[in-house]
């Protein structure tokens, strides 16, 4: 038994031995391959600044489609206000303007007498839509157009009243 117990002895020794050898050289090694403090300090760099700028094109890559959406959508919003508001704009001027029209062509009709005096004839005009009679121009009669109309442009053989000039303008 005494004999048995030596070699367990010298196992543990061994063993022992084998173990701080294994740290030694490790430590060792550690020491041989260790960088220096400007050495990691650049690595840590160089690697942050590649992170960065991959990360940075991912982020890009994941958030401009919704972000390019959200702004159309939101560009789409605002010209559709904008426009709806310069039609209604539009709309009052327009309505403004055959309003005026209106009461310029309600004054000359009410200027205009009711009935004919004698002498006149009505067969001398054009029958135009709406059971209205339109005044021969002067291509036709050779007399200038009564007060307050012109000679159609196209040939003049009718006469137009002014203001119906004025309201096909405004209606334009």
């Amino acid at each position: 038994m005494g004999r048995r117990r030596t070699s367990r002895v010298f196992s543990v020794v061994v063993a022992l031995l084998m173990v701080c050898l294994f740290a030694a050289v490790g430590y060792r090694a550690g020491q041989i391959v260790a960088p220096s403090p400007a050495d990691a300090a650049s690595t840590w760099q160089s690697a942050a600044a590649n992170s960065y700028s991959e990360a940075r094109l991912r982020g890009y890559r994941a958030t401009y489609p919704p972000a390019y959406e959200r702004g159309w959508l939101a560009g789409i919003a605002a010209a559709d206000t904008a426009g709806a508001g310069m039609g209604r704009a539009a709309g009052r001027a327009r309505a403004a303007a055959r309003a005026v029209a209106a009461r310029a062509l309600a004054a000359v009709l009410a200027a205009t007498p009711r009935t004919l005096r004698r002498g006149v004839r009505t067969e001398m005009c054009v029958p135009v839509a709406g059971g209205l009679c339109e005044v021969l121009g002067p291509h036709v009669t050779g007399r200038p157009c009564p007060p307050g109309s012109v000679a159609y442009a196209e040939g003049g053989e009718v006469c137009l009243p002014r203001i119906l000039l004025l309201i096909s303008r405004t209606d334009k």
